[in-house]
């Protein structure tokens, strides 16, 4: 029983298992590690006699290891006593630091953030109206050559032919729409309620409404003075600049009035090259009383004026694919 007292704390650890204890930069005090052992005698619980460890065991190895060196050697630094010999200057150098860096961190992560809260629909607008900017641009480039060879064609049909042959294609493409022309006649204005307020300074008094109840200017009010200056004799008509021809509608699209497949905003113009004094007697509030009385009730009014000279551009022609000259 005397030898089982002069036995060795723990199982002797063979050379090729020795641990390597590394230590971290900070180690300073590696003296101040606390050590732990276990107790010199091991106590049976159910005989209270002591048991002898055996060297032959095996099993025992994995819990001498728990028991003995229960503490890793990368963790054993972690005992250590602080060195207190720091500077002020470091202490506060290195709290700068962390902060900058903990910023610097935070703000990467707002900024991701709010990239990937960004609403997608505003880049997928942003890109159909760079789309349509393209095509209209494109599409008034190619009108503009239409014109430019249409030109060319009549400059040398009137070369080849000359004649009433070409006196009566000038007067059709006149008609049509597909020649440029130029001549006297009227204007006729019309202007959304809220922009003729602001501009005129006239208000419909007793009529406070909602101004998301407020009739503006239609696409069928634009019909409908196009049609009576037809009717009055107008021999060409543009709408903002914009010819009307034999194909070209004007149309709603959404809050948008089309003429063709051009967007027209208020105010709107309607210009008409023929008689002036016709014209402009058709276009009066005493030809067209009911007409012009339902547009003041709604705030608009529509401003008609001659014009000694009118210059409109030719409209887009059409591509025939069934209609043909009878022979």
């Amino acid at each position: 029983m005397t030898d089982e007292f002069h036995m060795p704390l723990s199982f002797e650890v063979t050379p090729d298992r020795v641990p390597i204890h590394r230590r971290a930069v900070f180690s300073n005090s590696v003296h101040a590690i606390t050590q732990t052992t276990i107790a010199l005698e091991a106590h049976d619980p159910l005989t209270g006699s002591i048991r002898r460890r055996k060297l032959a065991d095996e099993s025992l190895r994995l819990i001498d290891d728990l028991t003995n060196r229960p503490m890793d050697p990368m963790f054993e630094d972690a005992l250590l006593i602080p060195n207190g010999h720091r500077s002020k200057f470091a202490i506060w150098f290195g709290r700068a630091v962390v902060f900058l860096i903990c910023l610097a961190v935070g703000f990467s992560g707002c900024l991701i953030i709010r990239d990937l809260h960004q609403d997608t629909r505003q880049k997928v607008r942003q890109e159909l109206a760079a789309q349509i900017q393209s095509a209209s641009s494109r599409s008034d480039e190619l009108s503009n050559n239409v014109d430019d060879l249409r030109s060319q064609i009549d400059k040398l049909s009137a070369e080849v032919g000359g004649g009433s042959n070409s006196a009566l294609a000038d007067k059709e493409n006149i008609l049509n729409g597909s020649t440029s022309v130029e001549g006297p006649g009227i204007t006729v204005t019309l202007t959304d309620p809220l922009a003729a307020s602001s501009d005129n300074g006239d208000s419909s008094s007793g009529n406070s409404t909602d101004s998301s109840h407020i009739r503006i200017v239609s696409d069928a009010d634009l019909q409908s003075f196009v049609s009576k200056l037809w009717a009055a004799g107008a021999e060409a008509i543009a709408i903002n600049g914009n010819r009307i021809g034999v194909q070209t509608s004007v149309r709603t699209a959404g809050s948008t009035i089309l003429v063709g497949v051009e967007s027209v905003q208020s105010p709107y113009t309607i210009e008409a090259i023929g008689s002036k004094d016709s014209l402009k007697k058709a276009m009066s509030a005493d030809s067209e009383g009911n007409l012009f009385s339902s547009l003041k009730q709604a705030g608009i009014y529509p401003q008609v004026s001659s014009k000694d000279s009118i210059t409109m551009e030719a409209a887009g022609s059409p591509d025939l694919s069934y209609a043909k000259r009878e022979e």
